[in-house]
């Protein structure tokens, strides 16, 4: 699965932009029925009604991981909603390029009552994709559909708008002009079998090092996974604690492999949204309260702040004449929250609460001392 996660930005490379906005941008075998379809009309060769829709199930008929047995089925209702679109594809070619007559783009139904463009060879989506592609975009997509945060209706409509883009990220003498950002924790590699462990509800067990500690066996019930500051954490109820804890990919030593214990549902134990609701990070410490966390920034720093949220709970409270402002988090203190203070140096000063306000202070005093080369 997570090879299909690393081409899906190919397609986004790849493609002209071109805004659509219909049914078949977000239900999956449509757009599949429709790529199948675009790519027989503008083959040489000539199809009647039913071996087009012959060969469409066919071909869907293979991404048995994609489509559900109980949608390989083409009506000829669905078959004439199917070419209606295509054709609206193509009248919108027609406009954009000027063309009049018989330049003009169509689908051709002769005679013999088969079907094909009035110019083979130039489909409606330019950069075509064969079947394995399209089953490996698609799939990425239905993986998408899992993770945290993406909006079914409009995130995901956007990734399958990507598909039949074309945006140019090098200029034309090749040079690169975007970068993204590569993952540079260890245990990247590890994501496929947790991710299926989770969809199967598999218990599993893991060879776990934790910094400075000894490696363990752990027994996990696997339910979550989320990236943070680059590195990927396993969340699941684990056996020796009896509780919910969270593993950091990266310190799993070896592939994960499948235990007899039957599974523990997440119901009760683990509800995603509860867990993260009020931290920064990964790290919950149940016994600790969700407190006002009172920062001010600096006027070079707030900027920032502001436009990049910390935390969903931030609220600005006051912008201060010499530009400075004010915020208010709601949130327990964990390692990811100090972690992050930390980082922005003289640039925020903790007003509340105290105790904060003092291990930041502290912290800060024996970094001082390091570099002052005193122990005290």
């Amino acid at each position: 699965m997570m090879q299909i996660c690393n081409i899906i930005l190919q397609p986004f490379c790849k493609q002209k932009y071109q805004h659509m906005s219909d049914k078949y941008d977000i239900n999956t075998p449509q757009y599949l029925r429709i790529r199948i379809l675009d790519k027989l009309l503008a083959s040489k060769r000539k199809y009647t009604r039913s071996e087009l829709k012959e060969k469409v199930m066919e071909e869907m008929n293979e991404m048995t991981d994609i489509v559900k047995p109980d949608e390989l089925n083409y009506p000829d209702r669905t078959f004439a909603n199917d070419k209606k679109y295509l054709e609206n594809k193509l009248a919108v070619l027609n406009d954009e390029n000027g063309l009049t007559g018989s330049e003009k783009y169509c689908i051709i139904v002769d005679k013999e009552h088969r079907y094909y463009y009035s110019h083979p060879l130039i489909p409606v989506f330019e950069n075509k994709m064969d079947v394995e592609n399209i089953q490996k975009l698609t799939g990425a997509v239905q993986l998408l559909k899992q993770i945290k945060g993406f909006d079914h209706d409009d995130e995901i409509k956007s990734i399958l708008q990507g598909l039949d883009q074309q945006i140019k990220i090098s200029s034309t003498d090749g040079d690169q002009i975007i970068s993204l950002q590569h993952l540079v924790a260890d245990g990247y590699h590890y994501l496929d079998d947790l991710y299926n462990a989770i969809i199967d509800k598999s218990v599993i067990e893991i060879e776990y090092e934790p910094f400075g500690e000894e490696t363990t066996q752990k027994i996990v019930h696997p339910y979550f996974l989320k990236q943070y500051n680059n590195r990927w954490f396993l969340f699941g109820y684990d056996e020796s604690r009896k509780n919910i804890s969270n593993f950091a990919l990266d310190r799993i030593k070896r592939k994960p492999k499948g235990h007899s214990t039957e599974y523990l549902l997440p119901e009760n134990r683990f509800n995603p949204h509860q867990y993260f609701k009020n931290i920064i990070g990964v790290t919950n410490y149940t016994h600790n309260p969700v407190e006002n966390i009172i920062l001010l920034f600096s006027k070079e720093r707030a900027p920032y702040i502001i436009s990049k949220k910390i935390h969903d709970t931030q609220e600005i409270l006051e912008k201060k004449e010499d530009g400075s402002t004010l915020i208010k988090l709601q949130v327990k203190q964990n390692f990811e929250l100090k972690s992050f203070l930390l980082s922005q140096g003289s640039h925020v000063t903790v007003l509340a609460p105290q105790s904060l306000a003092l291990e930041i202070a502290n912290e800060l005093k024996q970094t001082l001392a390091r570099y002052s080369g005193s122990t005290s």
